[in-house]
């Protein structure tokens, strides 16, 4: 299951590159990085996020019903995941696209 997480992360991040190039205005080709860094992250956290809904139900399906979920010794920490992905989805929505935004409109070339 640590293998297909870490391919899936890679995977996620992979799609989100390959959308950012194929879909940039001609005019920013090899310009806004810093933006482009953060619409990659974002794309990469929501794909992320949907998919560890099915990484939940796996990782409660890999214990036996009569032990419980916390004295499991080989599963994720799906709380503490969840926390990382909720804080970084709430970091990534008020902080770092606004300021990208408002980074990226500032550019002017008079």
């Amino acid at each position: 299951m640590v293998i297909i997480a870490a391919v899936m992360g890679i995977l996620a991040f992979a799609i989100s590159l390959y959308v950012i190039v194929i879909y940039q205005h001609p005019e920013d080709k090899n310009q806004a990085w810093f933006p482009k860094g953060v619409v990659l992250f974002g794309f990469a956290l929501a794909l992320i996020t949907v998919l560890l809904f099915p990484l939940d139900v796996a990782n409660t399906a890999s214990c036996d019903l009569d032990i419980p979920l916390s004295s499991c010794e080989y599963t994720f920490p799906m709380d503490i995941l969840w926390q990382i992905a909720y804080i970084l989805n709430l970091v990534i929505v008020f902080v770092m696209v606004p300021f990208a935004l408002f980074y990226y409109e500032a550019d002017s070339d008079l």
